[in-house]
Order: C-alpha cells, then structure tokens, then sequence
C-alpha cells in the first residue's frame, strides 16, 4: 500500500489519510495539521510532501491568492508569516493546503461546496 502522503494529488492524499484510518478529514479541517497528521509532522516529511506536490501545492497559493485579491507574496505572508528557513516555509504551505484541501472535503461532504 502506497503512503498517503505518495498519491497523485492532494485531494487523493487527504481521502487516502482517512482511508488509511490515520485520521478523520474532519479533525484535519477543524483543528489544523498543529496536532500532528502522521507523514507531515517533522521537516523531512514536509519538505518531501512539498517536492513532490510542488506544482499543485503552488497553484493552489496562486488560485487563493487569486480568489483574495492579493498577490502570491501576500498570501505567502498569510501563510508563512516569518519563516526562518525554507524548511519551516515548505512546512508551513504543506500545512495550509492539507488544511484547505480538508476543509474542502469536508464541505462537500457537507453540501456546503
């Protein structure tokens, strides 16, 4: 079985992490990744989750952004409001886009979408 955090995309990653029985969708959209979501927790894990989505992960900061009326940078500040690496940057936007995605989902499920 293929780790969650290896899926095509994030959509598939979030519902493999519940499939997996790691955790709930729900959890992850209401109280953030924070609290620790097993494959994301440690820098190593974050910065891997960010290479391998990078092009997602930044087309969904430049759809919000978008979305928002601001420009990449400001979303990043939003996001990342002072990292001190690029590790903790990386980390920061893995986290917010886990998030989102999840509160996405959970939207849908809702019917809120």
């Amino acid at each position: 079985m293929k780790e969650w955090t290896q899926q095509q995309d994030l959509k598939a990653c979030v519902l493999e992490y519940e499939k997996q029985n790691l955790g709930l969708i729900s959890d992850i959209a209401k109280h953030g990744c924070e609290g620790g979501v097993t494959g994301i927790i440690y820098y190593k894990e974050t910065e891997d989750f960010h290479d391998q989505h990078e092009d997602e992960l930044w087309d969904m900061i430049d759809s919000h952004a978008d979305e928002h009326g601001l420009k990449r940078g400001q979303i990043l500040n939003h996001i990342a409001p002072d990292p001190g690496s690029l590790a903790q940057l990386k980390n920061s936007i893995v986290w917010w886009a886990v998030e989102v995605t999840a509160q996405e989902l959970l939207a849908e499920r809702e019917g809120n979408s």
